[in-house]
């Protein structure tokens, strides 16, 4: 069999057929390409995994690509046992929320992290979980979800604050250790007490918030619980309560004549993402995402290689886990490589460059580094964790910061349509091709991995199927449309067969001649002339590929 051909193409998070994709480089090193699963694994969501080559190693990579506008797909993070300081495994983390009314698409670990939890600015949901300080010198990526879009590079949040009404004593961060000159928010989301240092000069106040959460996207209206504590530090968090802490003369007088009952209203004036180099900076009126990584690998298509050194192992071969989106903002891709002894001889790992150049190949013209080495795990709902992590090839490492795609979709059994489980197929004559088929229920999600009545039907000229509709024989050369049926349901993939350039010309890129008609097509093989918002199989003469709109 032929190398199998795919292109994570900016237009649509799906396979599309073109021989020039066959080759992807890494730093130095060419490697052929052969693409061994690529099937939806949800609303507006594709798993591809692809197998490079050189003749110096190999490299195994998960990808996932999400159209962020497409019905039924949000966003979400999940930060360990719900607290800064825990770590768990990523499955883990879609079990313990396994009520919460999502079902988890795919996801990979996010942010590294320290004792105190995830190092850089971490939003979970709507709920401020850490703000982290300027010095750290941290990149995070965060959604807009007004667009959708995301962006990266350096977060900041101002904060405004009101006491009985006036406006004062507005907090500087979340959750972080403070420092001299600083007020800071602290929610049990850090731990039980403050931390702070007893003795010190400084005055804590409990503050009971009316929802028990601090908002990233609105306004969090408190009460003060009790009078004030002068100096006494490492203040009780109480349960459903934030502290606001402060070692600031003016605020150690003035807080000092609080009483139970006042009121006290912390609102997120401005979020803003600052680009690094060559991005736009943007401002998000709300923010219910956000999650630290490090460094910036592409900013509007420029790769920002010195930020390279400041990624861990820069110069080593190790598991990678990253993040990014094309122009548009709104087509994201999570990218997994595996690495470290554990995947020895099946694949090596990058570098800090190769990575980049990683995240370039597969779309990426945004990126960000996340977490990586023993920590790299990517996990789909069908099938929990895909990848091998050298962390713990079981279940991975325990982390503490997962980023997810998610649908708030009902979940059922019921079977409504049908996808192959493989990308494009290019075959040789004589090749038999037996296919997988998934079955798909009306969230998008996959709800039988090996549909058994399924039925083969090749057009003339492709070859023929076996008497029992499941193995096709490749007689035939060029590029065709190949289609399995299950009742009334139908799905498609292309197969570029024997000498396929016959079709295409001997040095065309193109599969299909540019002035052919474009026609589609929805999931069930029914013609659509006005397309609106959503998968179709788009076909052009020869060349067939599935695509969102």
């Amino acid at each position: 069999m032929k190398q199998l051909f795919i292109i994570l193409a900016a237009a649509a998070a799906i396979a599309t057929p073109a021989a020039k994709a066959e080759t992807w480089t890494l730093g130095t090193t060419a490697y052929a390409v052969d693409t061994l699963q690529h099937y939806k694994a949800g609303p507006g969501t594709y798993v591809t995994v692809v197998e490079l080559t050189s003749s110096a190693r190999k490299q195994k990579v998960f990808i996932s690509a999400t159209d962020l506008t497409a019905d039924g797909v949000e966003l979400r993070t999940i930060n360990g046992k719900d607290n800064l300081k825990s770590t768990v495994t990523v499955p883990q983390m879609v079990t313990n929320h396994a009520s919460d009314g999502y079902t988890y698409v795919a996801g990979v670990n996010s942010d590294l992290f320290s004792v105190t939890g995830p190092i850089g600015t971490t939003v979970v949901n709507g709920e401020v979980y850490k703000t982290a300080k300027v010095s750290t010198a941290w990149r995070a990526v965060a959604q807009d979800p007004a667009t959708k879009e995301l962006y990266f590079g350096n977060p900041s949040v101002n904060f405004g604050a009101k006491l009985n009404g006036v406006t004062e004593y507005a907090p500087s961060l979340v959750n972080v250790p403070r420092a001299e000159g600083e007020c800071i928010i602290y929610t049990r989301r850090w731990g039980t007490t403050t931390s702070t240092t007893k003795g010190e000069a400084q005055i804590e106040v409990a503050l009971r918030p009316a929802d028990g959460v601090f908002y990233s996207d609105k306004p969090t209206v408190c009460t003060v619980v009790s009078a004030p504590v002068k100096n006494g530090g490492s203040m009780a968090i109480p349960e459903g309560c934030i502290v606001l802490s402060s070692n600031i003369t003016k605020h150690i007088n003035d807080l000092g004549l609080l009483k139970a009952g006042d009121t006290y209203t912390i609102t997120p004036s401005t979020w803003n993402m600052a680009g690094n180099a060559f991005g736009v900076s943007h401002s998000f009126r709300e923010l219910k995402v956000m999650n630290g990584g490090n460094p910036v690998l592409y900013e509007n298509g420029t790769e920002l290689a010195s930020s390279q050194q400041y990624m861990p192992n820069h110069d080593s071969r190790r598991p990678r886990t990253g993040l990014g989106c094309d122009d548009s903002r709104t087509l994201m891709r999570m990218v997994v490589v595996d690495g470290d002894n554990t995947n020895k001889g099946v694949s090596a790992g990058c570098t800090a460059k190769e990575f980049a150049d990683l995240m370039k190949v597969t779309g990426c013209t945004n990126a960000i580094n996340f977490d990586g080495g023993g920590s790299s795990i990517m996990y789909t709902h069908a099938f929990g964790m895909i990848n091998k992590p050298s962390g713990g090839a079981t279940a991975g490492r325990a982390v503490t910061t997962g980023w997810f795609v998610a649908t708030a979709v009902p979940n059922n059994s019921e079977m409504v349509a049908i996808e192959f489980a493989h990308p494009n197929q290019t075959l040789e004559i004589g090749d038999k091709f037996s296919p997988v088929i998934y079955g798909y229920n009306n969230a998008g999600l996959i709800v039988n991995k090996n549909v058994a009545n399924f039925t083969l039907i090749a057009p003339e000229g492709l070859g023929t199927v076996s008497a029992d509709g499941k193995t096709l024989t490749v007689t035939g050369d060029g590029t065709y449309r190949l289609e399995a049926k299950v009742g009334g349901m139908k799905c498609y993939i292309a197969v570029r067969a024997g000498d396929y350039k016959v079709n295409s010309g001997a040095d065309a890129p193109e599969i299909a001649p540019a002035d052919a008609p474009v026609e589609y097509y929805n999931l069930q093989g029914m013609r659509v002339e006005n397309p609106e918002t959503g998968v179709y199989i788009r076909r052009q003469g020869s060349d067939v590929r599935k695509v969102i709109i």
